[in-house]
């Protein structure tokens, strides 16, 4: 019951706070929007697209009534690639091992411990690999463009989601999905995490080679 009244809490004031943007509009888009500092329609066009579809949590049914509510009022996203260095400077994470340290010691989850084994493995790929709390998990980013973040809203098993627009270039078993800018990736326990550590490894090398590009 405390999650059920969280939640509407949170919609609401998401409803009073974000004016002219759809109501009916999901959790995750919600706050994927409100992080990228997205308030009212108007906002959207100055981004295409592309740059919103790279946020986590805008899959496909928030994109049709972000569109819609823009051809209500006669607007529509931006068709300028320029406004993509917008959205990642607006969104750009820092680096904050500090809290994601306090964050794991608070963690209530079914696999805490494989979740800290795949952040020591993410984290090892690379010194220059950053982490912060997003959405209320684990993210890493590279150069200021994220990597990947924890989905820590399933408990059957680990789930990790790649959110980079270079990400459909990477080509791995690993990876699941076909989003333009998002493949996602999921671990079962150790053993299963113990198996897929290289392929883990490579994607986010390999991403990091195309960032770099």
């Amino acid at each position: 019951m405390k999650k059920v009244n969280s939640e509407n809490n949170v919609a609401s004031a998401f409803d009073q706070q974000n004016g002219d943007l759809p109501p009916g509009l999901a959790q995750p888009a919600q706050r994927a929007l409100a992080g990228a500092g997205i308030q009212r329609l108007e906002q959207l066009t100055k981004f295409t697209e592309e740059g919103i579809k790279q946020l986590h949590g805008i899959g496909p049914n928030a994109l049709k009534q972000l569109h819609q509510a823009l051809a209500g009022r006669g607007l529509s996203f931006s068709s300028k690639e320029k406004v993509k260095s917008k959205l990642k400077k607006v969104t750009a994470p820092l680096n904050n091992t500090k809290r994601v340290d306090e964050f794991m010691d608070k963690l209530d989850h079914p696999f805490k411990a494989e979740v800290q084994a795949i952040r020591d493995i993410i984290k090892n790929v690379n010194k220059d690999i950053t982490e912060e709390i997003k959405w209320k998990a684990p993210s890493f980013s590279y150069n200021g463009e994220y990597l990947v973040t924890f989905n820590l809203w399933e408990k059957e098993q680990i789930h990790l989601v790649f959110h980079n627009p270079e990400i459909s270039k990477v080509k791995s078993k690993l990876l699941e999905g076909d989003y333009d800018h998002r493949r996602m990736a999921h671990f079962s326990d150790k053993d299963d995490i113990k198996t897929k550590t290289p392929a883990l490894e490579k994607v986010l090398k390999d991403l990091i080679k195309l960032q770099k590009k």
